[in-house]
């Protein structure tokens, strides 16, 4: 009889294990990561054009897509809806692993085509360790989205401008912040994109107001009043997410909206980030 009620409590116990099992699994592996967040900034520049006041500027990074799926549509309907005056990408667009570059120049299309001549972008460490570089780097050309490679632009709004600066991804050292910066107007706010905030190893030498960032898909797993243990940077998880100020300029590391290698994230949700630019 004990034997039977033994048998009992462990039938059950086994239930319940196991339902917790699934249901950590599902929130992990399912739900949050396509729980996908807005996040607002306002960062107060000085010397900000009068026409730059309050101009909303999305921060985008790390897609990771493998082909143009439910979370590319979430991520064009969201940012549709936010109405952006900008949208800004800092890299891996695709996965190393995506093999179906044609499907997702569909999602880089459409948001090139809803936000003419606004939408800039720099490569992340993903581009080059795709097997498909040379046709991906070519797909996001003819997408619309302009890439900057090492370069400046002047950022127009109305009839004033600010300096847009994109560096190639500093994670496999293909960044030169020099010459990204040559020409830039040092009267005016430069907004530097970069993959990684290993790029803060080579900004002493220079004046850059804001540098937008991702790659560090801010950990992924997040315990409470713990550093995250994943950040694949110099600094670890020193710069995983949010806003610093670093020295005399403002950081943004946003967490990414996809995942790799561990498809899986904890107190970590993917994220759209909506910036505001006020003068200082």
């Amino acid at each position: 009889m004990n034997i039977i009620k033994m048998n009992k409590k462990f039938k059950i116990m086994l239930i319940i294990i196991s339902a917790i099992i699934i249901i950590i699994a599902y929130y992990c592996y399912i739900f949050e990561p396509n729980n996908l967040q807005i996040k607002e900034a306002e960062i107060k520049l000085k010397n900000l054009p009068e026409q730059f006041r309050g101009v909303r500027i999305i921060h985008l990074t790390d897609f990771h897509s493998k082909k143009f799926g439910r979370r590319e549509k979430k991520v064009l309907k969201m940012v549709s809806q936010l109405n952006p005056d900008f949208v800004f990408i800092t890299g891996d667009f695709v996965d190393r692993t995506t093999k179906n570059i044609r499907n997702c120049k569909e999602f880089w299309k459409l948001l090139a085509q809803r936000y003419q001549n606004r939408v800039y972008g720099v490569l992340g460490n993903h581009e080059y360790s795709n097997s498909n570089h040379y046709y991906l780097k070519r797909a996001l050309s003819e997408s619309g989205i302009a890439i900057l490679n090492n370069e400046n632009k002047k950022l127009f709004f109305k009839d004033e401008f600010i300096n847009l600066i994109g560096v190639d991804d500093p994670r496999t050292s293909r960044d030169d912040l020099a010459k990204a910066m040559a020409g830039a107007d040092n009267e005016l706010p430069k907004i530097l994109l970069a993959h990684s905030p290993d790029i803060l190893n080579r900004i002493d030498d220079y004046k850059i107001d804001l540098i937008l960032c991702g790659h560090t898909h801010g950990g992924q797993i997040r315990i409470p009043f713990i550093r995250p243990f994943w950040t694949p940077t110099k600094f670890k998880g020193k710069y995983a997410k949010g806003l610093f100020k670093v020295k005399s300029s403002y950081l943004y590391v946003n967490p990414g909206v996809g995942v790799t290698f561990f498809p899986i994230r904890i107190n970590c949700p993917p994220e759209i980030t909506l910036i505001k630019l006020e003068k200082q």
